[in-house]
């Protein structure tokens, strides 16, 4: 099986390789790559995955600080942990829909020769910026598919 990673940085990348130039699959992007998040509570951010492969594959949703396979995660500020007491984390809550299902962490078996569609909307939990450190806020998704 080859495998493919998709890698989502929270604010900032996006990032697509592939074990095989010659792939059976074909990946689009219908959201620039990247989930932006406004500071303020409950903004949201969607990006939306097109995927067409010629054979069966398995594909995982995940992100770096989820919490649980509901999608509840946290965006951390890691440059701010040496340097104040402010809190340095967000909680943020991704909601998955799609051929995959809602559910994260867990590995599904997806049809060949398909059109299949993934969103990802991600909403920003609770925010007092009075409290918060500055700087950027990630968490990283990452799409793994086997084929």
């Amino acid at each position: 099986m080859k495998t493919m990673i998709l890698k989502v940085l929270a604010s900032s990348i996006f990032f697509f390789a592939c074990s095989n130039v010659f792939a059976a699959c074909t990946i689009s992007d219908t959201g620039a790559g990247t989930i932006s998040l406004q500071p303020t509570s409950g903004s949201t951010s969607t990006i939306q995955l097109n995927i067409k492969c010629d054979s069966e594959f398995n594909i995982r949703f995940d992100s770096q600080n989820l919490v649980d396979s509901n999608g509840s995660s946290t965006l951390k500020n890691e440059s701010a942990l040496a340097y104040t007491k402010l809190k340095n984390s967000i909680d943020v809550k991704y909601e998955l829909s799609g051929d995959a299902g809602s559910q994260w962490q867990l590995l599904k078996t997806q049809k060949k020769k398909a059109q299949h569609i993934y969103v990802i909307v991600a909403r920003l939990g609770s925010v007092n910026l009075a409290s918060l450190a500055a700087g950027d806020y990630r968490d990283r998704i990452t799409i793994t598919m086997d084929y």
